[in-house]
C-alpha cells in the first residue's frame, strides 16, 4: 500500500514543518494528520493519510467486505521534497493494521482529536532520516499516462508492471538490517555508503565509460582539485572516482557518456551525497569557494 503524506523530517509533533506540494488543503491550512506517523504511544504508531473523508476498501488488501480492519499489511509513505519535487519514499511500517473506518484516539492520546487509519508496533515503524531519502516513486510523465499514482494519495503498486522496479528495490531497502533502524548506526550514514555502493557496482559492469571519463576530464577532483597521484605517488595513479550526475535510485537511468559524470576525490564525493538531492558540481565548488574565504578576526 502506497500512501503520499506531506514532507516532514520526523512526522512526530503537531507543529513540525511540513513541505505539502500541490496537497492544496494542508498547505493553506498548515494541517496535516500524517505529521504525528511516527510519534510514539506507549509502543505503537498510529498513521493518518488523506483519503478524501472516505472508508478504505479492505478487498484492495485480501480482507472480506464485512471486514472491519486487515492486519500484516506493509504500508509505504512517500512525500515530495521541496528541493526536487521528487516524490520519495521517506518510511514505512510493517504487520500493519489498516482499518476500514476512521479512528477516534483514546481519551489523553497524544493525538488530540486527530484520527487515523493506521496502527503499528513502533519497532515495526521505520522512519528514513530526511538526508538519505533517495528511493524515488515513479509518476505518470504525460496527462494520457495510466497506472500511476496521481491526484489521490492512497495507491496499490502490487502486480502493477510500472512498478516493479521500484518494489524491488524497496525490497532491497525493506530487508537491509541496517536500515531497520539499529541504534548502533548513524542511518544518514549508511543511506550515503549504500548509494556509493550502487554507483560503484555501476562502474565496476561499465569499465569504458570509467576509462573515458577519466580521459576526458583527467583525474584531478573537478570540485576541489585533489590529485591522488600527486599526493600520494605511484599508489595513486590513475585513480579518481566516477560520479553519476542524477541518482542511481530514479527511475530509468541510462549513462551513456561522459557528459553524464564527473569526476571527483573520496572526499567531494560524499558530500555531494550529504542531501537528499546530491549537490551538483556547481554548488559544491561554490561551498568550497565560501570555505576558503578569509575569515576575519573577532
Amino acid at each position: 500500500m502506497l500512501c503520499r503524506l506531506v514532507w516532514a523530517e520526523e512526522y512526530k509533533s503537531k507543529d513540525e514543518p511540513i513541505f505539502a506540494g500541490n496537497m492544496k488543503y494542508p498547505a493553506a491550512h498548515d494541517l496535516a494528520l500524517e505529521r504525528l506517523n511516527f510519534a510514539d504511544e506507549n509502543g505503537a504508531v498510529r498513521g493518518f493519510v488523506e483519503n478524501r473523508g472516505q472508508n478504505f476498501d479492505l478487498r484492495k488488501l485480501g480482507a472480506r467486505e464485512s471486514n472491519d480492519a486487515v492486519s500484516g499489511v506493509t504500508i509505504i509513505f512517500c512525500a515530495v521534497d521541496e528541493r526536487s519535487r521528487k516524490l520519495r519514499v521517506v518510511g514505512w511500517y510493517e504487520n500493519a493494521t489498516v482499518y476500514h473506518k476512521l479512528q477516534k484516539p483514546k481519551k489523553g492520546s497524544i493525538r488530540g482529536n486527530w484520527e487515523y487509519y493506521f496502527e503499528a508496533s513502533s519497532k515495526d515503524a521505520h522512519l528514513i532520516p530526511g538526508t538519505a531519502r533517495d528511493l524515488v516513486v515513479p509518476r505518470k510523465t504525460r496527462t494520457t499516462d495510466k497506472g500511476f499514482i496521481g491526484q489521490r494519495c492512497v495507491f496499490y503498486p502490487a502486480d502493477n508492471p510500472n512498478y516493479e522496479r521500484f518494489l524491488k528495490s524497496f525490497e532491497l531497502l525493506r530487508n537491509d538490517e541496517l536500515v531497520r533502524g539499529s541504534d548502533d548506526i548513524d542511518q544518514s550514514e549508511f543511506q550515503e555508503g549504500q548509494r556509493a555502493s550502487r554507483e560503484t557496482r555501476y562502474f565496476a559492469r561499465n569499465p569504458k565509460l570509467v576509462k573515458a571519463a577519466k580521459i576526458h576530464y583527467g583525474t584531478s577532483c573537478l570540485a576541489c582539485g585533489f590529485n591522488f597521484a600527486e599526493f600520494y605517488g605511484d599508489i595513486g595513479e590513475e585513480f579518481i572516482e566516477v560520479h553519476h550526475k542524477r541518482q542511481m535510485a530514479d527511475d530509468k537511468v541510462r549513462l551513456k557518456t561522459v557528459a553524464d559524470v564527473d569526476v571527483l576525490c573520496a572526499n567531494c564525493h560524499r558530500m555531494v551525497h550529504r542531501r537528499a538531492v546530491p549537490l551538483t558540481l556547481a554548488e559544491l565548488k561554490a561551498l568550497i569557494r565560501e570555505q576558503q574565504k578569509p575569515r576575519k578576526r573577532a
